[in-house]
């Protein structure tokens, strides 16, 4: 199957459009992350649904019914965990974790997780966390680089496994390690037969 691709305009365009639209409903759930740069928000908004449209385009080349990212602008109280993409036929959950180019280029290859075991808000990515095991659960790791319109999947993994060999580590920024772990690239590769596995 093919792991890279390229970053449409019309993708990009549509990405922002969403990206625009919805900050009004994210800038509280950025500030509980100690982050409230507007224009920055809107980057990662964008950032991450640019990885969805590009992991779906991955997974529909194995999966015949998997659902189109959700581009529904949804108010504070509407929002939750969800899985960002899902197979309507195996059942398969899939989040999606993006990381663009500039974002590496500062802090290494790396994919971050909202975790705070002590609140029930919608931002925190629950399923990730859970001391449920599901093994329908999986994560897709998306590589971005907008401004080449290069995109590459560099790992499909089940939730489960990430655990299991202890791959969710501190962020390297230090405010930031209250409520966020990351999964690197680097750790990744240790395990480089077991790293796509659908």
């Amino acid at each position: 199957m093919n792991k890279k691709f390229t970053i449409s305009e019309d993708c990009l365009n549509k990405a922002k459009q969403f990206a625009i639209n919805s900050v009004g409903t994210s800038t509280d759930k950025y500030a509980r992350r100690n982050q409230n740069n507007v224009e920055r928000i809107i980057d990662q908004i964008k950032e991450g649904k640019v990885a969805e449209e590009i992991a779906y385009t991955f997974l529909s080349q194995k999966f015949n019914n998997i659902k189109k990212p959700d581009y529904e602008i949804y108010e504070k109280g509407q929002k939750s965990w969800d899985s960002d993409l899902k197979d309507l036929d195996s059942k398969l959950k899939f989040a999606v974790k993006g990381q663009e180019s500039k974002s590496a280029f500062l802090y290494g290859k790396s994919w971050v997780f909202q975790k705070n075991a002590n609140s029930s808000l919608y931002d925190v990515d629950k399923e990730i966390f859970s001391n449920k095991k599901d093994p329908n659960n999986f994560v897709c790791f998306v590589y971005l680089n907008i401004p080449k319109r290069v995109a590459l999947v560099e790992s499909i993994v089940k939730v489960d496994w990430l655990h299991e060999k202890n791959l969710f580590k501190p962020m390297q920024v230090q405010q930031l390690q209250s409520n966020k772990l990351a999964v690197y690239h680097d750790d990744l590769l240790e395990f480089q037969e077991e790293i796509f596995q659908i």
